[in-house]
């Protein structure tokens, strides 16, 4: 059996700056909204506005490391749920970090300036464009990620269940926030579950904070003693411990 002991101890490292980053996005200071395509492209330098894109962008990266470790402990004995999750989550990350490059990239380098810096009507149509259109294709962007963040919650959420107590609470709290992200996805894309969003939008407010930020400190907390457990034990097993 591979030794993942520093694996281990690195994804728990990943989970607790994932725990941080969260509670960062969710708490953390806002700008004054800004009204119209010039208040909004004249935040285009300002640092309050930009942090959470760039927060958002490593946010995925540590909480997809985290799942790796997980994903290598649960493997022995939920192989298919592992992998399969780690293929949602993959795709989840992936896509939050390429919508937050066109936030920080495209959006505040390029078009916001492009617009504020245009000579005549003609360019500046052409930025209005661009700017206005950004918000489909990023809110397609968190269609592909809404679904793969919550289809990969549930699967590694079931993978857990086999775990120990403690991996077995992580794992229910993760097809919990899974499920939610799943009936969000249907309420905003699935005109017929609209109604849903009320509920889903309640959850988001007051629950999801404090429950995802949780998890992700719980998790890295059964990561690094199960790093533990490798170094007095090497062949042990997530399913009997």
């Amino acid at each position: 059996m591979p030794n993942i002991t520093g694996l281990l101890k690195v994804a728990a490292l990943a989970s607790l700056l994932s725990a941080i980053t969260t509670a960062v996005l969710i708490y953390g200071p806002d700008p004054a909204p800004s009204d119209g395509l010039a208040g909004q492209a004249a935040q285009s330098g300002d640092a309050l506005a930009l942090y959470k894109p760039w927060v958002l962008f490593f946010h995925p990266q540590f909480a997809f490391v985290a799942s790796l470790g997980a994903a290598a402990v649960l493997f022995r004995a939920r192989p298919a749920l592992a992998v399969i999750a780690l293929f949602y989550l993959a795709l989840w990350a992936m896509t939050e970090m390429t919508q937050q490059a066109y936030v920080i990239d495209a959006l505040n380098q390029f078009w916001r300036p492009g617009y504020l810096a245009a000579q005549d009507a003609g360019e500046r149509e052409v930025y209005e464009t661009l700017l206005i259109g950004f918000g489909a294709i990023s809110d397609s962007q968190y269609f592909v990620l809404l679904f793969g963040f919550g289809t990969g919650s549930v699967l590694l959420g079931l993978a857990f269940l086999q775990a120990n107590r403690l991996g077995a609470g992580i794992g229910a709290v993760m097809i919990f926030l899974g499920a939610v992200s799943l009936t969000a996805f249907a309420g905003y894309y699935v005109q017929p579950f609209a109604g849903v969003t009320a509920v889903t939008g309640w959850i988001y407010a007051y629950l999801y904070g404090p429950v995802q930020t949780g998890v992700r400190v719980a998790l890295a907390w059964w990561l690094w003693r199960e790093a533990g457990r490798r170094v007095s034990s090497p062949e042990s097993d997530a399913s009997v411990v």
